[in-house]
């Protein structure tokens, strides 16, 4: 796949089929995305790849927490508000998403499902926590993003579909529980990876961008 055709085609996937990805091809990738850039050649990322018996698990734990209505504690935490024009990107992209699966405003309970369904990681075989060290500032984060897309974007390339997740990271202490992630290595996303599964409706769905001209401006000092 040509890498404009896979900037295009990769999207958020929703619902994964259960056969594991061959570890030979995850490790290609992670290969591959080790050539991302970084301030200074610094390479702050580390990642753990948790699949098998280790994940069921995991997503059990992290299920009953989100269940019980426990509330977020991630190690980068998302603000408490947004400015109205980043929330009307949220709120229009929610509408289209619950619209083309026929969850209606007012149906809580399928909206519940939905939300907590990420803390199974929309069940895919396997799960890549991104991370890195506590002591590194905003330019680790920039880096750790350019890693992140990396991989999204060699896994499409691959067939392969991928969801970064915020939500999958939001107890941190939980996956700390069943994966020896070092408390020093703080936990910015997980990638839930594997096989898109091609009959559920959600992975139909993709989200909107803004036009250029609204998020570009040219300047030439005249």
């Amino acid at each position: 796949m040509e890498l404009t055709e896979a900037i295009q085609e990769r999207r958020s996937i929703r619902c994964f089929r259960p056969t594991p990805v061959p570890r030979a091809i995850l490790r290609e990738i992670l290969e591959v995305a080790q050539r991302a850039p970084s301030a200074i050649n610094t390479q702050p990322w580390e990642c753990w790849v948790v699949e098998g018996e280790a994940l069921d698990r995991l997503k059990s734990a992290m299920y009953a927490e989100a269940e019980r209505g426990a509330p977020p504690r991630s190690d980068y935490e998302l603000p408490e508000t947004w400015p109205e024009i980043f929330m009307n990107r949220m709120r229009e992209n929610g509408k289209r998403l619950f619209g083309l699966l026929g969850i209606a405003r007012e149906d809580r309970q399928k909206r519940r499902s939905f939300q907590l369904s990420m803390y199974h990681y929309f069940n895919a075989p396997q799960v890549i926590f991104v991370c890195m060290d506590g002591r590194l500032g905003g330019y680790g984060l920039f880096d750790c993003g350019g890693y992140v897309q990396t991989i999204c974007l060699l896994a499409a390339a691959k067939g392969l579909g991928t969801c970064i997740m915020h939500s999958g990271v939001n107890y941190p202490d939980i996956i700390r529980a069943h994966v020896p992630i070092p408390p020093e290595k703080k936990i910015i996303v997980g990638i839930a990876i594997g096989d898109p599964d091609p009959q559920a409706p959600v992975n139909q769905f993709r989200s909107s961008r803004e036009p250029l001209e609204t998020v570009v401006r040219w300047w030439d000092g005249k």
